[in-house]
This record gives structure tokens, C-alpha cells and sequence, in this order.
């Protein structure tokens, strides 16, 4: 059965009807959102995500979690991310293995209607499919208005200006505004110090900080590392640019496997990536392909939540490792 996103975010009880629910489509922001949701209606349950990699490695993985009862709690709630019709067989086995205390949500990213995985869910009545598309003009701002709820000096046009600037990416706006809470705390957003806090300002050191550890050249990113001061109140500025660029990459690997090739990909891009960076944009496409890169994006959302709900955990400490480990698996890579 199909369900209309925006009616799952409106009322989340409709999940409430379906053991196993598939979302599936480009828009990762609405895919977030609904996962934040499945977590707070369930904070007694016991949460476990697993991605396609594991279940490929250890086929009774999802199996073995259905039948086994949680130690502490009643309910179980598994999360798979990233799925394919390459475990459509798990899949279905866990769906026929049928278990009230314990309910399956799937997500993945745009599934062509040739997919088994998606033609499972859509024409059967107990299970429930949910595609997330891009969001509208409209959509957007009325999420963006929704989210800016509360702060003061709100204004159309500054609700456009953070759509704009975010490149209408849902999840970037999430990020914009986390920051734009903290920065204006009773206070008057002040759109001159508003874009001062936007993605507008510039960050290279960061960049190439991030470049070096996509492309996993070690000894530079130790020697960046030590050059850097990494401002606690930075944090998610470097970690929302950090998210920008995967999502840069995700998209030229989508574009990539239409092509046949990441450089007609890239040149294909809009808005255009500058011709100087066109390279290391190349290098890295090389090295992570578009499951590492979605592994990538949700490690970064992890951090970011870390460091959201621990005020006096040392960020910078949290991203310089986040840093070093993206950079040892990037150096591993072939």
C-alpha cells in the first residue's frame, strides 16, 4: 500500500498500522525527520539499525533480531538503512516471520519502479510504502516557517534566504536552523549577523580538511589537524560543511551511474562544481562509492546528535576523530 509522506509526517500514528513499512526516494531531510519520529513515539522500545552491508555478511542477522526477545524491553524497533533488492530475501523472510512486539522500517534511496523490494511493498495491503520526494517551493517554506517557530524577527524573506542558501536541501535547512536557535536565543534575527552564521562565510581550512580525508591522505590530515583551532561554537558550521559535500558526492554518484563516467557526471551538475575542485571531487568518487558515502552522511549526522545532547563534550576532539577515521577508510580504499 502507498502513503503520501506528507500525511505520515502530519499524523506519525499511521505507522502505527503496519509491521513493516518501506520509505524509499531522494529526499533524505523527510527520511530523517521520519526517523527522529519513529524514536521519540518509541522511547520505550529497544532501537536496532542495521545497514545492507551487514545483512549481506551475516544473512540471519535480521532473522536472529526478529526472534530474539529484548532483554529490557518489550518492544523492538529495527531500523535498515540503506536497502536494496539485494536482501529482498531477508527481507521477506522477516516480514513472513511475523511478530507483533517488533516492527521493521526500511529505508532507502530513489528505487526505480523495476524494483522487487518497492513492487513488495506497494502491492501488498499490509505492508506500507512511502515514497519521499523532493520537496516543493511551497513545502519547504512552510517547513522552514514551522521549524523558525518562536524566534523572533522572522520574515519571509529571511525564510527564503535560508531555502536559497541551503540550495533547497531539507536536511541543510535542519542544520541552518539548528544554528540560527543557538546564534538568536532571545534575540532579534538580525539578518546582517544572520548571514555572518549562513554557509555564506568562508571556511578553506575546513575544506581542505575535508578534501585530504575524502581522498585519505594520511599525513596531511595530521599535519592539518594540528593547524587548526576547531571552535566549539564552529562545530556544526564544519559539520553541515562536511554534510554539504557528501551529499555533493551522492548526487554525482546517482548522476554517475546514469552516465557511465563521473567526470560527465560532474560536468552535468547544477549549480556547477568551480573547475579547480573538479579533481579532488574526482579522487574521492574513486574512493567511496554510494553506500560508503550514505554510511558517511549518517556518521555525521551520529556526531552531530552527540554533540547536540552532550553541551560539555569537547567537539572539537569529536570532529577531529570523525576526521581521522573518515581519513584511515578513505586510505583503505582501492
Amino acid at each position: 500500500m502507498i502513503l503520501k509522506s506528507y500525511i505520515v509526517e502530519q499524523n506519525h500514528s499511521v505507522l502505527d498500522d503496519f509491521q513493516t513499512v518501506l520509505f524509499y526516494g531522494e529526499n533524505d531531510g523527510v527520511k530523517d525527520d521520519i526517523k527522529i519520529a519513529i524514536k521519540k513515539l518509541n522511547k520505550d522500545a529497544e532501537i536496532i539499525n542495521l545497514f545492507e552491508t551487514e545483512i549481506i555478511k551475516n544473512k540471519n542477522v535480521l532473522y536472529d533480531n526478529l526472534v530474539n526477545e529484548s532483554l529490557f524491553n518489550e518492544k523492538k524497533i529495527i531500523i535498515i538503512q540503506s536497502a536494496t533488492d539485494r536482501i529482498l530475501p531477508q527481507i521477506d523472510e522477516g516480514i513472513k516471520k511475523k511478530n507483533k512486539e517488533t516492527k521493521i522500517y526500511i529505508f532507502s534511496d530513489i528505487l526505480d519502479t523495476k524494483s522487487k523490494l518497492r513492487n513488495l511493498f506497494t502491492k501488498q495491503k499490509n505492508l506500507a510504502a512511502i515514497p519521499c520526494y523532493q520537496d516543493s517551493d511551497r513545502t519547504l517554506f512552510d517547513y522552514t516557517t514551522k521549524k523558525l517557530n518562536g524566534l523572533k524577527g522572522v520574515t519571509a524573506h529571511i525564510v527564503n534566504l535560508i531555502i536559497s542558501n541551503s540550495n533547497s536541501n531539507r536536511k541543510i535547512i535542519k542544520n541552518e536552523i539548528s544554528k540560527i536557535r543557538i546564534f538568536f536565543d532571545n534575540k532579534n534575527i538580525d539578518q546582517e549577523k544572520l548571514l555572518e552564521i549562513l554557509n555564506i562565510k568562508s571556511d578553506t581550512e575546513f575544506v581542505e580538511i575535508i578534501n585530504n580525508a575524502l581522498m585519505g591522505n594520511k599525513a596531511k590530515i595530521n599535519t592539518l589537524l594540528s593547524e587548526i583551532d576547531l571552535l566549539s561554537e564552529d562545530s556544526f558550521f564544519h559539520l553541515n560543511n562536511f554534510n554539504y559535500r557528501i551529499f555533493k558526492l551522492i548526487e554525482i554518484q546517482k548522476m554517475s551511474g546514469m552516465l557511465n563516467s563521473h567526470e560527465e557526471a560532474i560536468a552535468n551538475l547544477k549549480p556547477p562544481i568551480f573547475w579547480k575542485d573538479k579533481t579532488a571531487y574526482v579522487q574521492q568518487l574513486r574512493k567511496w562509492n554510494l553506500e560508503k558515502l550514505n554510511e558517511l552522511a549518517y556518521k555525521i549526522g551520529e556526531t552531530e546528535t552527540l554533540i547536540k545532547k552532550n553541551s560539555q563534550i569537547r567537539s572539537d576532539i569529536i570532529i577531529k576523530n570523525l576526521i581521522i577515521n573518515v581519513s584511515l577508510k578513505a586510505s583503505s580504499s582501492f
